[in-house]
């Protein structure tokens, strides 16, 4: 299936449209609404960058105030003993089984919170028990990765692949600088099987809803 994608051009694409680090330390639901919007950019929307929406911003505001880190605090468990929130949110236990308190941002899908449950697992230092790998090639570490892998997409469409002189003419750019550590050929191949999902999903929503998926979505 051969992909309509927006095109771009070293005038086009400003740096609202490949900068993305105002969005890093939004929580992980937050992150994927933007990817959304962006990706749905590429697809023709026709919208411009998320955060310059009058909407998005109101909508940002609100996520940022109402979403905080909880504060250490005690908990008391069914046999009566009383434990203290620490670093990593272990209350420690004995045995088989380990007593955690997770905190929970109930903007995230279910399948946001599994994937979650799932990397702390992988993650988990003081887990007593080692659980077995899973294959997790391409799977990003953070959710803000998408965003900085739609940047290399829009890098890609106005010519640049990645290489040292890419490197060496935005040394001083922290954001550019720091796609370095991505593999450029990858996130493309990846972005590529995203947006034939994206376009696929956006075409039942048309079927279903009997209008373009502009006017539903936008």
């Amino acid at each position: 299936m051969k992909l309509d994608l927006k095109e771009w051009t070293e005038k086009s694409l400003t740096k609202d449209d490949w900068d993305f680090t105002q969005y890093k330390k939004l929580p992980t639901s937050a992150i994927s609404r933007v990817y959304q919007w962006e990706m749905d950019r590429e697809l023709g929307s026709g919208k411009g960058p998320f955060g310059k929406d009058a909407a998005n911003k109101k909508w940002l505001a609100t996520v940022k105030k109402d979403f905080e880190v909880l504060p250490n605090a005690p908990v008391v468990s069914s046999s009566g003993s009383t434990f203290k929130t620490g670093k990593g949110g272990n209350l420690g236990g004995g045995g088989s089984s380990s007593l955690h308190v997770f905190q929970i941002n109930w903007y995230c899908s279910q399948q946001e919170l599994v994937d979650a449950f799932a990397e702390w697992l992988e993650e988990q230092s003081d887990a007593p028990f080692t659980t077995f790998p899973t294959n997790t090639r391409g799977r990003p570490r953070t959710q803000f990765t998408l965003l900085e892998k739609i940047s290399i997409h829009r890098f890609h469409k106005v010519g640049y692949s990645g290489g040292p002189k890419f490197f060496r003419e935005n040394a001083k750019d922290a954001y550019k600088a720091n796609l370095k550590r991505i593999n450029w050929t990858l996130a493309q191949r990846e972005m590529n099987l995203h947006l034939r999902a994206r376009t696929k999903e956006l075409a039942r929503m048309s079927k279903a809803a009997g209008k373009n998926w502009k006017k539903v979505l936008y």
